[in-house]
């Protein structure tokens, strides 16, 4: 009855030429220490997937599209919050200003889909802040 390769003899004739080797060389190999390192990049994007974060815009992307669609005076007057399931919350500082969006929406909206994609950008949400 034979063993295969990965037999007590096999493993035993393997320590042996390694305990030879380092008598001879004087000292045992040193460890490669590069052996198991990987980009951090390879972790990170399989973390961002897992969570659900991956696909989504960049913050920064949203607030320039938002800023350069409205205009200056709006711009100054409103923030983009946050981006939900599609549902861009504008942080907007007077009533008065929230009206008046309230009534551009509709425009604002298809602006914002041209802009930064239909699957991204579905509806707007006004508050006030």
């Amino acid at each position: 009855m034979r063993r295969e390769k990965g037999s007590k003899k096999e493993r035993r004739r393997k320590q042996m030429r390694a305990d030879i080797i380092n008598q001879w060389v004087g000292a045992p190999r040193p460890l490669d220490l590069n052996r198991n390192i990987t980009e951090a990049s390879a972790h990170i994007e399989a973390i961002l997937e897992s969570v659900g974060l991956r696909g989504g815009l960049e913050e920064e992307r949203v607030k320039e599209a938002w800023s350069s669609l409205a205009g200056e005076l709006i711009a100054k007057q409103t923030e983009p919050v946050s981006l939900r399931k599609g549902c861009l919350s504008l942080r907007v500082l007077q009533p008065a200003m929230r009206y008046h969006l309230e009534q551009l929406k509709p425009g604002l909206l298809k602006k914002l889909q041209k802009e930064l994609g239909e699957e991204h950008i579905q509806s707007l949400r006004l508050t006030i802040g």
